[in-house]
């Protein structure tokens, strides 16, 4: 397609990310007030294992089909053939995995519900999952505004089915989300049978292709493992030390700051194709330039945000779910701190990637998620549910100084540049997004 504005698909990444996000804060907002704590913890339990089975199987797909599809054209069919027939494979040895775990989990998280709700994942993971997996197509085509729609029809099903059965029943049991998700995730799904089809252009099996999919994404599912983990090692390190109220607690404050994260995680999507391609087609110098302009954007998009959560965690929390969660406030004003490096951090993880370095990156991630564990293990018995983000703080700001470090002696990286860009962002937002005469 040429060398587009990053600036129309970004917007459209931008969107379906707020969509996914946006929607995904309504709901919390419908079901923290329509669910007692409790009950509450034991979904985002729920959530917690199945997130990281959903991080498992984008990762062992989704970069290296985009990365091939980019790169190979006369390839695209069968590298998307292969690419679905690992998502398909992969989601059902997760599903297995996470129904054997969800018994000694339920004892270990005193969650007894558990395993009931997990029986539910197998079928959503091939709906929804299945949907995830397109859009890695219209990625390599740097076209989002079908995965734009798919996650906003998903979003939007999922809290008209909440909202009726709040009204309906005056309450929302817990067993009866796994069902609402999995209605949720069919007209996301469809979604994909009316825009552009014609995209989505299988082709022959090839053996060939499965390897080497399987070769480069087993590094990045490795890696989306431990970022996964490095994110919810709190929460799931909180359940084994406290209880799933505590769980609830915490979560709140995660909630915020991954709403927070909405922008980096919009154009880090967009930004990912184009490097793969910059990087394979001009080399690392552009890759850098690449690199500093991206991170500066995000850091600018970043920046005000954290400033005001900073300055009034207490009325965020009310505001978003209500007095009984205010004890969390503490914890949003130190993981709010953390944010303000996710920029280096997201950019550093994706460069890698799309360089052809996964390998590199998820040792590097391996490193700090074990920080993160010792951390949490030590801090959480002294501090309780503040100790969690004392830990997550500590150990992300050691990572991603560490990463700028470590991935400056392979590409050319001032930080100086990067501040620079975060300036001029202000100053002329939409000509600086317009990345074609890079």
């Amino acid at each position: 397609m040429g060398q587009s504005s990053l600036l129309k698909s970004s917007s459209y990444s931008l969107l379906g990310y707020a969509a996914q996000l946006g929607l995904a804060f309504v709901s919390f907002l419908l079901l923290v007030r329509a669910m007692s704590p409790y009950d509450f913890g034991v979904w985002v339990l729920f959530l917690t294992p199945t997130s990281f089975a959903e991080m498992g199987r984008i990762g062992l797909t989704q970069n290296a089909v985009v990365k091939f599809y980019v790169e190979l054209e006369g390839e695209q069919s069968k590298i998307l053939t292969a690419g679905l027939i690992l998502n398909t494979l992969c989601t059902l040895v997760l599903s297995i995995m996470l129904i054997a775990l969800s018994y000694p989990l339920a004892v270990l998280w005193s969650a007894p519900e558990l395993p009931a709700l997990m029986i539910w994942y197998p079928i959503i993971a091939l709906v929804h999952g299945t949907a995830r997996y397109f859009d890695t197509a219209h990625m390599g085509q740097q076209d989002f505004k079908g995965i734009f729609w798919s996650k906003l029809l998903y979003g939007i099903s999922f809290i008209l089915a909440i909202a009726w059965l709040w009204w309906s029943m005056g309450t929302v049991e817990l067993q009866y989300l796994p069902l609402l998700q999995l209605l949720a995730a069919i007209p996301s799904l469809l979604v994909f049978g009316v825009y552009r089809r014609s995209v989505l252009r299988f082709g022959e099996l090839s053996k060939e292709w499965i390897y080497k999919i399987f070769h480069f994404g087993k590094f990045v599912l490795g890696t989306n493992f431990s970022s996964m983990f490095f994110n919810k090692v709190d929460l799931l390190m909180l359940a084994f030390f406290m209880n799933p109220v505590a769980v609830g607690l915490y979560n709140v404050a995660t909630r915020i700051t991954n709403y927070m994260e909405v922008p980096m995680s919009g154009i880090s999507q967009a930004i990912y194709p184009r490097l793969a391609q910059v990087g394979h087609e001009q080399g690392y110098f552009k890759v850098g330039a690449l690199y500093e302009r991206s991170v500066g954007y995000l850091l600018a998009l970043t920046i005000p945000i954290v400033g005001i959560v900073f300055f009034f965690p207490q009325l965020i929390i009310q505001v978003v779910a209500g007095k009984q969660y205010l004890e969390a406030a503490p914890v949003l004003s130190i993981l709010v701190i953390a944010v303000l490096v996710k920029p280096w951090g997201r950019l550093f993880g994706i460069t890698l990637d799309a360089i052809g370095k996964p390998k590199l990156n998820f040792y590097f991630l391996l490193i700090g998620l074990l920080l993160n564990i010792i951390l949490n293990g030590i801090f959480i018995q002294v501090w309780g549910i503040r100790g969690a983000a004392f830990a997550t703080l500590i150990s992300l700001w050691s990572f991603v100084i560490a990463g700028q470090l470590f991935i400056a002696r392979i590409i050319p990286i001032r930080q100086s540049e990067i501040w620079r860009r975060f300036l001029i962002f202000y100053k002329q937002p939409i000509t600086e997004l317009r990345m074609q005469n890079l």
